[in-house]
């Protein structure tokens, strides 16, 4: 009798726990939300250029990442330690969109009603930080009047954004989302190895 081992498909034994990742797309929502005030918050008062241009990236994506992997390796332990690629990408992208839909309606309703003037001093603020990094640098005059007519335009549109708009960029977020949800599940499979017996 000879044994050999194989990994199986865990798929056959093994279902999506929605529950678990609409709890934490609500969790990872909620996070992501508060995070994206405290970036506008922190900005419209950081005097350096480099923390303003950084800030974003540094608390929305850099923390939003961690969580989120961390999130998945626990969806996976709630599926017995065990996932396919299937699976994985099904669980994760379930959670991420949720989180994403819940932060973007919720910075919509924040911003257009409840504090309607914080993202104008934040993009006003950071005109301003530009302009004297630019000159400080010595940065053509052109290019200074390019940079501050696009940052202008971000101010005009404030208060103007559409629900078409609104929706355009959530289906825009929910791709990188998938992006990001196919890297996790890359990161985040293992499945069973099993041995079959095999009689000679």
């Amino acid at each position: 009798m000879a044994e050999s081992f194989n990994q199986s498909n865990v798929g056959f034994d093994a279902v999506i726990d929605k529950k678990k990742s609409i709890i934490y797309g609500v969790i990872l929502g909620i996070i992501s939300f508060i995070l994206g005030l405290v970036v506008l918050f922190v900005v419209k008062d950081l005097n350096s250029f480099w923390g303003v241009m950084s800030m974003s990236f540094i608390v929305n994506t850099g923390i939003f990442v961690v969580i989120s992997a961390l999130f998945a390796f626990s969806l996976r332990k709630s599926n017995g330690g065990y996932w396919n690629f299937s699976i994985a990408l099904k669980s994760i992208f379930m959670m991420l969109a949720i989180s994403t839909i819940i932060s973007t309606i919720g910075t919509q309703l924040y911003v257009n009603f409840i504090n309607p003037t914080l993202q104008e001093k934040v993009v006003t603020h950071t005109i301003n930080v530009t302009i004297e990094y630019m000159e400080k640098n010595n940065v053509p005059d052109e290019v200074i009047d390019s940079k501050i007519a696009e940052l202008e335009k971000q101010v005009d549109a404030i208060g103007k954004i559409t629900l078409g708009q609104v929706f355009k960029g959530l289906a825009i977020t929910l791709m990188f989302q998938f992006v990001f949800a196919l890297l996790l599940s890359a990161l985040t499979k293992r499945e069973k190895l099993v041995i079959k017996q095999e009689t000679n």
